[in-house]
């Protein structure tokens, strides 16, 4: 049994998180690039109150999940690299990994808030969240947290294409056993 590698309840977290965190980026660039007016325009409403409640929905999965993934690495730590990695290769990763964390964070958080300040529901599935209707509307505050939130979305992208990079380096470059801490099989 290797002994470097996270638990598997961590690694299924990971994953889920990492395929939910594509799939909203893809449809957040849908948004980010035509809007939803754009969306609407191309695919029509139907296609686009879907894309908007599933993105809701997987945005709040995302956020729970990387709220699970920082209680889980604070009560268990983080394996043992094997080989170990230089100083500036850990520095980076923990760089990329903590601001990828955060973001995920403060993202749906951000997209909550600006969805209730646009006087919209926030969805769950097929669930409306009750209470996101409290904050009242107020639009250039949903406007503001609208653009945050996109802006972020673009952070969240670079940081994944880095963690990507990083990926390609271990499996094929540096040809280490890194990659297998956070694989499935």
């Amino acid at each position: 049994m290797q002994t470097n590698r996270y638990g598997f309840l961590r690694r299924i977290l990971h994953w889920v998180v990492a395929l939910s965190t594509l799939g909203l980026l893809a449809v957040g660039m849908l948004f980010f690039f035509l809007g939803v007016d754009g969306t609407q325009k191309w695919f029509g409403e139907d296609t686009t109150g879907m894309l908007l409640k599933y993105h809701k929905s997987f945005g709040l999965v995302v956020l729970i999940g990387a709220i699970l993934i920082l209680r889980m690495r604070r009560r268990d730590g983080v394996p043992p690299y094997d080989p170990q990695q230089p100083l500036l290769v850990r520095f980076l990763g923990k760089i990329v990994h903590w601001l990828t964390l955060v973001a995920l964070i403060v993202m749906p958080i951000l997209g909550v808030l600006a969805t209730s300040f646009a006087g919209k529901p926030v969805q769950f599935f097929n669930w409306n969240l009750p209470g996101t209707s409290l904050l009242g509307t107020h639009e250039p505050w949903a406007t503001t947290l609208f653009q945050y939130h996109s802006q972020i979305g673009l952070l969240v992208l670079a940081l994944v294409l880095l963690h990507l990079a990083g990926v390609y380096v271990h499996g094929r470059v540096a040809n280490d056993n890194v990659n297998s801490r956070m694989s499935l099989l």
